[in-house]
């Protein structure tokens, strides 16, 4: 076994190709992280929970709001104390992007016509008019005097933005009840029984709270994307490389006699697999010096847990074009292959552009990519959560183990054939 992880990595280091990979991936990827540069990607999410202000009612909404909530145009034609808290409290739930255009100057005859305009040529998913006796109608609990909705999607959270409107409302009645009719007084204590409730927390599919970035933090995530795509490529046409060797080694009869030892076919291809190790460890050391000579270098996290994620991400990769490789049997197949594999994937995983207001299904596609369970580890990292060693030790164990599974019925159908 030793010798043929020995045989293995002398070729490979006689190779001008994969010293190339071995060397230039890490070092581009080194200079990336050392770049400082103010990227544009970040939002402060607190930015999706307030009311967003059109400059007049002829603005499309859908050039403002988040498209990755349902956006509420409202026609606000009171514009009071009260319909500003209204419309905040359906803003802070995250679900809603809610924009406002002045219609104070306005009938409600020409509100109407504009909203039926509004229907076609905005992208709003409901639209809200608060008519001037808004107030007035929410005090009098004769709320449909003064708000008219207009359903102008088929978007299902349409439904759940009434039923969040009228609850609201049925709360401003019954806190009315004791508060009496100032609007002022009203609100006061409306807001000191809201912040007597429990906060409200975003929660992901793990079931652990959303990772809430600030703008640095941001810019380092995307350095380490960006970093992450060129390492990777790296990675997978070393991993060629192997699987380059173990075709030369079938086509000149060497695996032949390598059988006709004492060795077995799982010998030898274990052995390959601990030469995935090795490059893996050997580009992660390069970066490592690479880094090394950059002063002033700060990439969020420690050093040290951001060489063993890109290891862990090599492992991965190198193992993937390795068996790939070996199973397509040609050199060229296999280039086109992995250069398939890593465009795609790096594409989808969001290393180039994050993910966050994209549809849903192209999020849980994102997540069959190795790239996007380390990225947001590195995010975990970046606002000091330890829990990302064990995401990434339990991916990378996963992922190997559903390649190597793979590729091993790959290669009996191969052989069979």
């Amino acid at each position: 076994m030793i010798a043929l992880v020995k045989m293995s990595v002398k070729l490979l280091l006689r190779n001008k190709g994969f010293l190339f990979f071995l060397i230039v991936t890490p070092i581009l990827s080194a200079f990336i992280l050392s770049v400082k540069t103010e990227h544009t990607v970040y939002m402060d999410s607190s930015g999706k929970e307030v009311i967003l202000e059109l400059k007049d009612y002829t603005e499309k909404s859908v050039y403002v709001g988040d498209t990755s909530a349902c956006i509420i145009k409202v026609y606000d034609a009171s514009n009071n104390e009260l319909s500003d808290y209204v419309l905040n409290q359906m803003a802070v739930t995250g679900m809603f992007s809610v924009c406002r255009a002045d219609v104070s100057d306005l009938t409600e005859e020409e509100v109407e016509e504009i909203a039926k305009k509004a229907a076609f040529d905005d992208r709003a998913g409901m639209l809200l008019y608060l008519k001037k006796d808004f107030d007035d109608a929410v005090l009098a609990g004769n709320w449909e005097r003064g708000i008219k909705l207009y359903a102008v999607s088929e978007d299902e959270r349409q439904e759940f933005f009434v039923t969040e409107l009228t609850d609201l409302l049925a709360r401003i009645k019954q806190v009315q009840s004791f508060a009496g009719d100032d609007i002022t007084v009203l609100l006061d204590a409306l807001t000191e029984i809201q912040d007597k409730l429990p906060e409200k927390r975003v929660v992901n599919l793990a079931g652990k709270e959303e990772v809430e970035l600030t703008e640095q933090q941001t810019n380092q995530r995307t350095q380490i994307g960006y970093a992450f795509a060129f390492i990777t490529l790296g990675f997978l046409f070393c991993g060629v490389c192997v699987a380059h060797s173990v075709i030369e080694e079938q086509n000149n009869k060497v695996f032949t006699r390598i059988m006709l030892t004492k060795s077995s076919g799982r010998d030898y291809f274990i052995s390959k697999f601990v030469v995935a190790f090795v490059i893996s460890m050997m580009q992660t050391l390069v970066l490592a010096v690479c880094l090394f000579f950059i002063p002033g270098l700060d990439v969020g996290m420690n050093i040290m847990s951001f060489l063993v994620i890109i290891f862990l991400l090599g492992l991965i990769f190198s193992t993937l074009s390795l068996l790939l490789g070996v199973v397509l049997g040609d050199i060229m197949s296999s280039n086109y292959a992995v250069f398939a594999i890593w465009s795609i994937s790096a594409l989808l995983a969001g290393l180039y552009f994050p993910l966050d207001d994209t549809t849903k299904a192209l999020k849980t596609l994102s997540y069959l990519m190795p790239q996007r369970w380390f990225m947001d580890a590195s995010e975990l990292l970046l606002v000091g959560d330890k829990s990302a060693y064990s995401v990434v030790l339990c991916v990378t164990v996963a992922y190997l183990i559903v390649i190597i599974s793979v590729g091993g019925v790959g290669l009996k159908i191969k052989r069979y054939e």
